[in-house]
């Protein structure tokens, strides 16, 4: 699914990826047998296998957001012949799940600012990679995420953070 819209907080811009993360985790909760949880920047999980994920196209006026594409792809049901896929319950319909997630990425893309203390809680309680060793973007252990939505990653210089670029946990294949 895709929604356009036209968001007025350009600094809201940059954490919108992680925003409709939460809020979609917390529409799709009902449907996923257990909590969904996040991984930066832009995916949705149940357990260890990927549910969802979302996708951001910014067009720019000037010095202004004009409009934002959100996408996003939910597995409702099961995929075939796709490793390490979650699903929702067998039970539920397109339409049960458009009519929690539509109003929640609406919400997150009219919200301001960067991310609020309860925004950056709700992160940490859903983040997937927190503690875990990555080797991408830095070799390095996962400690969270700033209010600004960068990747916060302890590496063998110090805490670094990363503004893009995907998060790989070591031993995973890419």
């Amino acid at each position: 699914m895709t929604l356009i819209e036209r968001p007025n907080d350009a600094e809201a811009v940059d954490v919108l990826s992680l925003r409709l993360g939460l809020r979609a985790a917390r529409a799709l909760d009902r449907y996923a047998g257990s909590p969904v949880r996040l991984k930066w920047p832009n995916d949705l999980y149940v357990s260890d296998a990927k549910l969802a994920g979302i996708l951001v196209e910014a067009r720019w006026r000037a010095n202004r957001v004009d409009w934002v594409a959100i996408g996003i792809g939910v597995n409702v049901r099961p995929p075939i012949d796709v490793e390490n896929a979650a699903s929702l319950e067998p039970e539920t319909t397109r339409v049960d799940v458009l009519a929690e997630l539509v109003p929640a990425l609406r919400a997150a893309a009219h919200a301001r600012g960067p991310l609020s203390a309860g925004e950056l809680e709700e992160f940490a309680a859903r983040d997937m990679a927190a503690g875990r060793a990555c080797v991408a973007p830095a070799s390095g252990r996962v400690r969270g995420i700033t209010p600004t939505g960068e990747l916060l990653v302890d590496t063998d210089v110090g805490l670094r953070a990363f503004r893009d670029g995907s998060l790989t946990f070591a031993g995973a294949t890419r």
